[in-house]
C-alpha cells in the first residue's frame, strides 16, 4: 500500500511522459539517437526532480487538498507530511547529483527547476496566484531547454521555439485547474485568479492561453527544427484545443471547465506522437 501511495504522490504516469518527451526532444535536436548514456542520465534527472516537485507540492498543499483532493496520499493519511518532505528532499538531491554528471548548463537548469518547484507552493502560490501560474508555465518549458543543454550544452532557437506553445498550454491549464480547487484555495487563502476575479474571468483567461499555445505550435517547423510531418498531429491537437477554448469562452462556468480540462489533458498525448512522427518520417 505504501509503495502505491508513493507512486500516486509523485504522479508517476505524468513523469514517465515527461521522460519520454525529454528523449524525443534530444532525438529531435540531434536528428538521431546518439549518446544513450547522456539520455539515460537526462531521463533520470527529469524523473527525480519531477517526483520531488510533485511531493513538495502535495506537502505544502495538504490543507487545501484535504478539501479538494482528499484521496491524495497525504490528506488520506497514507503518507505522513514529514515522510513526503523527506522523500522530496532526497529525490531533489538525487536529480541534482545526476545532472551534475552531465554538464554545467544541464546542472544549472536542473537547479533552477528545483528552486522553482520549491518556491511555487511555498511562496508564489500563497502570495500571487496568477504569478504562480506563470511559474508553472515556465517549468513546463524546462524539458526542451534541458534536452538541448544535455546534448549540445547550449540554449538556442531550436529549444526556444517550443517554449511559447508549452508555456501557453501549461499556464492555461493551471489557471483552469484553480477553478476546480476554488473551495480549498479559498479556505487556505490562496489568491488565485478564480478567487480574485471570479470563475468567469479565470475560465476566459485560461481559454485565451490555450489559444495562444495553438497559435505558437508551428514555430518549431517555421525555424526548421521539425519536418512537416510534425504539423499533422499538432494540427489535430490544435483543433481539439481550439474547440475546448471556444467552448470555455461561450460557457465560462466550473462544470464546463472540468470537461475541457479532461479533454485538453487527454489530447496532450498527441504531442509525443507529433515528435515521434517527426523522428520516424
Amino acid at each position: 500500500m505504501e509503495l502505491k501511495a508513493f507512486i500516486r504522490l509523485i504522479r508517476l504516469p505524468y513523469w514517465l511522459i515527461e521522460g519520454l518527451l525529454c528523449v524525443l526532444f534530444m532525438i529531435t535536436f540531434q536528428r538521431g539517437f546518439y549518446k544513450p548514456v547522456l539520455m539515460s542520465l537526462a531521463v533520470l534527472t527529469v524523473a527525480c526532480i519531477g517526483a520531488g516537485g510533485a511531493a513538495v507540492n502535495d506537502y505544502f498543499d495538504r490543507e487545501s487538498d484535504a478539501i479538494t483532493h482528499p484521496y491524495r496520499p497525504i490528506p488520506s493519511h497514507q503518507i505522513s507530511p514529514s515522510n513526503a518532505a523527506q522523500f522530496s528532499a532526497l529525490t531533489f538531491i538525487a536529480g541534482l547529483l545526476v545532472s551534475f554528471l552531465i554538464n554545467p548548463l544541464a546542472f544549472e537548469i536542473a537547479t533552477l527547476t528545483t528552486i522553482l518547484f520549491i518556491l511555487y507552493p511555498r511562496v508564489f502560490k500563497r502570495y500571487e496566484g496568477f504569478l504562480s501560474n506563470l511559474v508553472m508555465g515556465f517549468l513546463g518549458t524546462t524539458i526542451p531547454l534541458f534536452a538541448k543543454a544535455v546534448v549540445f550544452q547550449t540554449i538556442s532557437i531550436a529549444s526556444l521555439s517550443f517554449l511559447s506553445m508549452i508555456a501557453g498550454g501549461a499556464i492555461g491549464l493551471n489557471v483552469l485547474k484553480d477553478v476546480l480547487t476554488l473551495d480549498g484555495d479559498l479556505k487556505i487563502g490562496y489568491p488565485t485568479l478564480a478567487i480574485k476575479r471570479g470563475i468567469r474571468i479565470a475560465a476566459i483567461v485560461g481559454a485565451l492561453f490555450l489559444v495562444f499555445s495553438v497559435l505558437a505550435s508551428p514555430l518549431p517547423y517555421l525555424v526548421g527544427i521539425v519536418s512537416i510531418a510534425y504539423l499533422i498531429p499538432v494540427t489535430v491537437w490544435g483543433c481539439i484545443v481550439v474547440y475546448s477554448a471556444l467552448s470555455l469562452l461561450k460557457n465560462p462556468n466550473a462544470q464546463n471547465v472540468d470537461k475541457r480540462i479532461k479533454m485538453f489533458t487527454a489530447s496532450a498525448v498527441v504531442y509525443p506522437v507529433a515528435l515521434i512522427t517527426n523522428v520516424v518520417l
